[in-house]
């Protein structure tokens, strides 16, 4: 049954809802349209000095919502009073900028994570580690706590349990040194969000605003919210915001910033079971697909395929591939069912956990393992970034900023551990002057560098000519050649590796998310103990356990429209066979 402008039943009765309301949506269920069709309809009838809230955890998702914005002609909804951005960024605006703007004269800068200044927690003295640090961003941002189990290497996650209240403590100074200096992480951002909501007095008054503010919030892939996340919409709920709260649990694949689909579930018990709506039927991908989703279900439902692919009949491919890991051959073969199909391949992508596993069954560079930590080494891992087939908008700013840091170094402009910004502003320099000279050495250097040791002096000088030629002021006694002068080892030139041109996308599952594509083939890593994920992963499949693995996986597949493609290790070909079999997914197989 089709409702107006042509939505149907489900999505129409969404669309008109009054009031708040817990939306479950299914891949490919129309719901960006459907949010956008809600929009439409608030806009129309929004008071005076009255706007709403749009908020998503990736910018490339408030990119899409966005454009849809503009095409449909809801420019104003672009604009004050209303909002577009992530959850992180609508904290940082309305809280935590004016919070601090009350009791500091500094202006707080806010990170993604502490990764982003290398902010590490190390033992002194006899209870030193001699290896690796332990990153900040694995201790609790309100708590300090770590848990250990989430470190990876086992020598340093043995230490830790040892003198776990040692290191506590050190995170706790190392942070409290770090807020005082005006940084604040993601994570951090939000505790702070909790100790103002939860003061009656100027948390009341806050949400009071709020409320005057926003008609509603609107929040969307909510499976992704951590804990203080829903807490905060909680209290926006309480002061009289309207939110609607849009989500897929099965889509959660964000444990690693504190997911909890678990706690999305009470969150749902809080809304009145006529506010829970939902939307299903997939617009999107082909039978196969929905029947290969319906495998990695918990409830097993198979989604009914209802849009223009729903007589696409292509079987779903089965790659087994052998050797110590993922090569380009599964890219080929990939490439030959899309030709064979008749399908286009500038929409087919290569998906997987990893960037390097996805990058290198696509044929592309991938970064060396070498984590050196030379300035030459740096700036290659940066050209590579900037010009990877998998490189996003985001990724991209991330390297040019990266080399933004990297000449202020040369210049002597910048403290230990102080973010570009902060430099920037305490220098009172022209960051857009900044900018262009960091973009236009990233630009001007070779994409690629041969494995001999010719090719890397030739890229090392072109790096020292290049920079030389942006006629930067330097302190007394440094030079551009002994700044970037060469590594002692020689492994960072494969960062600049020539790559198979197969012409393949290819891009993290975490990145890909919320887009669709023709044609996805999702790689399976091999195996490797200790943590043996492979094995869990087919382990949760098999028995239908909840998994987040299982849960990534299921997102990568469920971006098809007519073909999805499954490369695995041959070790555990046939276990995925038999949970094929058992799901009556149509499937071909072919070993690599």
């Amino acid at each position: 049954m089709i409702g107006i402008h042509g939505l149907t039943a489900e999505q129409e009765a969404f669309a008109t809802h009054v009031g708040g309301a817990f939306v479950h949506a299914c891949p490919g269920a129309g719901k960006t349209r459907t949010i956008i069709a809600r929009l439409a309809k608030i806009a129309a009838t929004l008071p005076p000095r009255r706007g709403v809230a749009v908020l998503s955890f990736t910018n490339s998702a408030v990119d899409e919502f966005r454009e849809r914005c503009r095409v449909a002609g809801l420019g104003p909804l672009l604009k004050h009073p209303s909002f577009m951005g992530t959850l992180d960024a609508f904290v940082r605006h309305f809280v935590v900028l004016p919070g601090s703007a009350a009791t500091s004269t500094m202006r707080p800068i806010i990170l993604d994570s502490w990764d982003t200044l290398g902010i590490e927690v190390r033992l002194s003295g006899q209870f030193a580690f001699r290896g690796d640090a332990v990153s900040l961003d694995l201790f609790d941002a309100e708590t300090n706590v770590i848990d250990p189990a989430r470190i990876g290497h086992a020598g340093l996650r043995n230490h830790v349990r040892q003198h776990q209240a040692r290191y506590q403590q050190a995170a706790a100074q190392r942070r409290r040194g770090l807020l005082q200096a005006g940084y604040l992480s993601a994570g951090d951002a939000r505790v702070q969000t909790l100790q103002l909501i939860r003061d009656p007095v100027n948390g009341g008054a806050l949400g009071r605003a709020l409320a005057a503010r926003f008609h509603e919030v609107m929040v969307d892939e909510g499976q992704d919210c951590n804990p203080l996340d829903l807490q905060i919409l909680s209290w926006l709920r309480e002061h009289g915001v309207h939110v609607i709260f849009v989500c897929d649990p099965d889509q959660a694949i964000y444990e690693f910033r504190n997911g909890n689909p678990a706690g999305v579930q009470i969150f749902k018990e809080t809304y009145p079971v006529e506010s829970h709506r939902g939307l299903t039927g997939n617009f999107r991908s082909s039978p196969a697909v929905c029947r290969l989703a319906a495998t990695l279900r918990s409830a097993g439902h198979v989604d009914q395929s209802v849009g223009d692919t729903a007589n696409v009949a292509h079987p779903i491919l089965l790659l087994s591939y052998g050797g110590r890991g993922p090569s380009a051959t599964i890219g080929r073969a990939f490439l030959d069912r899309v030709a064979e199909l008749g399908l286009d391949s500038t929409d087919a992508i290569v998906l997987a956990h990893s960037g390097k596993v996805a990058q290198r069954a696509a044929g592309g560079v991938v970064s060396s393992d070498s984590n050196g930590s030379s300035r030459v080494e740096s700036l290659a891992r940066k050209v590579a970034e900037f010009w990877s087939p998998a490189a996003t908008a985001r990724s991209k700013e991330s390297a040019i900023q990266a080399v933004e840091t990297l000449l202020l170094d040369l210049m002597g402009l910048r403290q230990d551990n102080e973010h570009l910004l902060r430099a920037v502003e305490r220098g009172g320099m022209d960051r857009r002057t900044h900018r262009r000279c960091a973009l236009s050495l990233l630009m001007s250097l070779p994409k690629v560098c041969g494995n001999a040791d010719a090719d890397r002096l030739a890229w090392i000088a072109c790096v020292q000519a290049e920079t030389e030629r942006l006629n930067l002021p330097l302190p007394a006694r440094v030079t551009v050649r002994n700044f970037f002068r060469r590594p002692t080892n020689v492994q960072w030139s494969h960062h600049l590796q020539v790559p198979v041109e197969l012409g393949l996308t290819c891009a993290k599952i975490h990145e890909a998310k919320g887009r669709e594509y023709g044609a996805v083939c999702v790689v399976i890593p091999p195996n490797r103990a200790p943590e043996n994920r492979g094995e869990a992963l087919f382990d949760s499949w098999e028995t239908r356990t909840d998994a987040e693995a299982k849960r990534v996986l299921y997102v990568g597949l469920t971006r098809a429209q007519h073909l999805s493609a499954l490369a695995v290790p041959v070790a555990f070909a046939d276990r995925c066979v038999a949970v094929l079999v058992a799901g009556q997914v149509p499937y071909t197989r072919r070993d690599l």
